[in-house]
């Protein structure tokens, strides 16, 4: 069923556990069914994620309406995210569609900035009764052999907090060496960032770079209050894989049991992505 992720991840935070949010790649039906029904098999909320960059080749409307109809095919929680908007109109654009989750992405930008902005997507958001994610300290990108392509800010908690006097988002992505893309290395993650925050605030904390992270150390940042994790790479990895294995098989050329063969074992990756999150049975 389709919702808010309000409460969601409210639920989430007060008992200890976070919301997977998974890339869909622009609105890929394998993707979103295999979200979805993975989600209705464990009685667990989940997040259909979505870029910019493929929408532009999909058309947001499509995914919107791709994952709204497959939504309402289950009767758990299901939100429809815009992750990483990077202007205020991209922000309202997503919002008219009918997004019931909107994340502006501001890290870029000088502090006041960044600020100024996430208040105009508030407030076009709640007027809507939807919910608002924000990003301070910029979240890295790794290249295919996991080397950083740009600068990884580790936000100091002074200026997170800082930020927070200046807009109320209603969840908060905060850069603590965390990137998207696969890690060539175990990931130097300062959680302490999360932790010295955590002492001045209760906003739930969103964890971006998922894809590779240790477990347990993803495990610890729930408990420090991240209410929802996000996968990508690793996803979009998987689920390419299955099709070129699907490729070597006897289908008759029909594409749908092509896709059918790659939802399946797809599938099996998001469940385990949601017993990680620890939102088994929270339905």
């Amino acid at each position: 069923m389709l919702t808010t992720t309000k409460e969601m991840l409210r639920r989430a935070q007060e008992g200890g556990y976070a919301v997977a949010a998974v890339n869909t790649q622009g609105g890929t039906y394998d993707i979103i069914r295999a979200v979805c029904m993975a989600a209705q098999e464990l009685r667990s909320p989940v997040i259909l994620a979505h870029y910019l960059s493929t929408g532009a080749y999909s058309g947001h409307d499509w995914f919107y309406q791709t994952a709204k109809w497959m939504a309402e095919k289950v009767d758990v929680p299901v939100a429809i995210h815009l992750d990483h908007g990077d202007t205020v109109d991209h922000c309202r654009e997503c919002l008219e569609l009918g997004f019931t989750s909107i994340m502006y992405d501001g890290s870029s930008l000088p502090l006041e900035e960044n600020a100024a902005n996430t208040n105009q997507v508030i407030t076009a958001c709640h007027e809507r009764g939807v919910m608002v994610e924000a990003e301070i300290g910029q979240i890295g990108r790794l290249d295919a052999q996991g080397n950083n392509m740009d600068s990884t800010n580790v936000a100091d908690p002074e200026q997170v907090l800082a930020y927070l006097e200046l807009c109320s988002p209603d969840s908060l992505a905060v850069g603590i060496g965390n990137a998207h893309g696969f890690y060539k290395a175990k990931p130097e993650i300062h959680l302490e960032v999360l932790e010295a925050v955590r002492r001045h605030t209760d906003v739930p904390f969103v964890l971006h770079g998922c894809t590779g992270m240790d477990t347990e150390m993803i495990r610890t940042a729930v408990g420090f209050g991240v209410a929802k994790i996000n996968f990508g790479t690793q996803v979009r990895h998987n689920y390419m894989t299955y099709l070129r294995e699907g490729c070597k098989m006897d289908f008759q050329d029909h594409a749908w049991r092509l896709s059918a063969y790659a939802e399946e074992r797809l599938r099996g990756d998001i469940r385990e992505i949601i017993r990680l999150a620890g939102s088994e049975g929270r339905a």
